[in-house]
């Protein structure tokens, strides 16, 4: 895809946020764009972030973000977001890499993450995870145990900062589904909020296919790929 392709997705992609946000009395400027670019070349990623108009780089996968960060300009000073499931083996990788890690979905996983981050005595903002769809090939915590994987975050990890909740809408054409796995996200997070009497500002959920719908439900932070970049590459 050529450059200007990138830059005139974006900007369509960002003026349908607009357009959605007013519909919603959403002020448009607090839904951050973070741009997944699994399987594009690092030229792609680079055109993106010059736009200046995303928030973040998302990637699935430890290494081929690993491989990509090699070659990152050290001028393009923008947060990487870890979007995929993680496993324990690729912690140490991941925090090395990664700004913001919003795949985190069960206890060891915090766990691990906590031993590594002391070693470097880091602090790493983080998502739990939620299976909001239900559907057993997604990751993702089961709604009814977030509550006690954020009770060991909140006292057991104090290198993970919890930021919010990150969610994956069900695969189906069926927007009224689609918004109440949204809308259960949100309930979730609200609830939260009040038990710990925390503020947590993050509700990633939207992509390409459904961001309009997350953004009627409350979210903060949606994740593109194809939007902007086209299909993948790899």
């Amino acid at each position: 895809m050529v450059v200007s392709d990138i830059h005139k997705n974006i900007e369509m992609v960002k003026e349908r946020i607009a357009k959605v946000a007013a519909s919603v009395g959403r002020d448009p400027d607090r839904i951050k764009l973070i741009a997944v670019s699994k399987g594009q070349p690092v030229e792609a990623m680079v055109q993106a972030a010059k736009t200046g108009y995303i928030d973040g780089i998302g990637e699935n996968r430890v290494q081929e973000a690993k491989a990509k960060k090699e070659h990152w300009p050290s001028e393009l000073n923008i947060p990487w977001h870890m979007i995929g499931h993680l496993q324990r083996n690729k912690a140490k990788q991941a925090i090395q890499i990664f700004d913001v890690i919003q795949s985190v979905d069960n206890l060891e996983l915090a766990t691990v993450l906590e031993e590594r981050l002391t070693v470097f005595d880091d602090i790493m903002p983080v998502l739990i995870e939620v299976n909001i769809s239900g559907e057993a090939s997604k990751y993702g915590i089961p709604p009814d145990r977030v509550h006690s994987l954020t009770e060991h975050i909140l006292n057991l990890c104090p290198h993970l900062k919890l930021l919010g909740l990150m969610g994956i809408g069900p695969l189906t054409d069926e927007e009224e589904r689609i918004g109440s796995s949204f809308a259960m996200l949100r309930r979730i997070k609200e609830t939260l909020e009040r038990d710990f009497e925390i503020d947590l500002p993050e509700l990633s959920m939207g992509m390409s296919d459904d961001f309009e719908i997350a953004i009627k439900e409350g979210s903060t932070m949606v994740r593109i790929g194809r939007a902007i970049f086209g299909p993948r590459i790899n």
